[in-house]
């Protein structure tokens, strides 16, 4: 697969990975849309020819149905869609629990789990025209949790198991879409800020994403994810271990 002239959906397009992602498919002459929710952001996105975007929070599902809706209508439909949008808060199991911590667990579980599968049932009458592509972004903390983020490494768990029953369903359809996990190893962005020290550079994990896209692999392990794969599948108390603490 090229990019010219493909339509292409990509979800948290205005800052850390996605931002880089959407400036690429620019660059290589795709038609983009893109959501965020710092207006601000938007608008610098959507500076790159061939980009449109709308201010949207992907915690609502409603709202992500309608961001398909617009997209596909806007573009004149989607040929890959990229669920790339994620938050990540710190939790503490050992203390008092306020509503602020019911909130961030909503927010994380709407986000990061519940609104890449409404894109996915929204995208795939899309895609079905198109035979086109569906990534999520998942992480190796989905497979060997830390101790802070307990939510985060479970939503990301939970995506990828869908990604593999939603992989099952699509091919017994047999319309020739391709379901892809991007699976990501710690990358600069400013979820990670303070933690940064031997993170992917966004950019580059970007280009390793469009790579993959490109491929139609099911599986797009990104930089040290590579690896980790391995080392998790060999000696998975090792891998337990080296991300614990991450």
């Amino acid at each position: 697969m090229t990019f010219h002239r493909r339509r292409v959906l990509v979800t948290g397009g205005t800052s850390g990975i996605g931002a880089h992602l959407v400036r690429l498919l620019a660059e290589q002459g795709a038609l983009v849309a893109t959501c965020g929710r710092d207006p601000d952001r938007l608008t610098e996105a959507t500076r790159h020819p061939g980009v449109t975007g709308w201010v949207t929070d992907l915690a609502d599902p409603g709202r992500t149905a309608a961001l398909v809706a617009d997209a596909a209508a806007t573009l004149g439909g989607l040929d890959v869609v990229v669920a790339n949008a994620a938050v990540q808060h710190r939790q503490s199991f050992t203390g008092g629990w306020a509503a602020t911590d019911s909130a961030d667990v909503l927010n994380e579980v709407h986000t990061n789990l519940v609104g890449p599968v409404v894109l996915a049932g929204a995208a795939w009458p899309h895609l079905r025209r198109s035979r086109g592509v569906f990534t999520a972004l998942t992480s190796a903390l989905a497979y060997s949790p830390k101790k802070s983020a307990p939510v985060y490494c479970a939503g990301k768990a939970g995506l990828g198991v869908f990604l593999r029953a939603l992989r099952y369903q699509w091919d017994d359809a047999d319309a020739g879409v391709t379901v892809q996990e991007a699976l990501m190893p710690l990358v600069a962005t400013p979820m990670t800020a303070g933690r940064n020290d031997g993170a992917m550079p966004a950019d580059q994990a970007a280009r390793q994403i469009l790579h993959g896209i490109a491929r139609r692999v099911p599986v797009i392990a990104v930089g040290r994810a590579r690896p980790f794969r391995v080392i998790r599948r060999v000696a998975p108390g090792v891998a337990d271990a080296m991300l614990r603490d991450s």
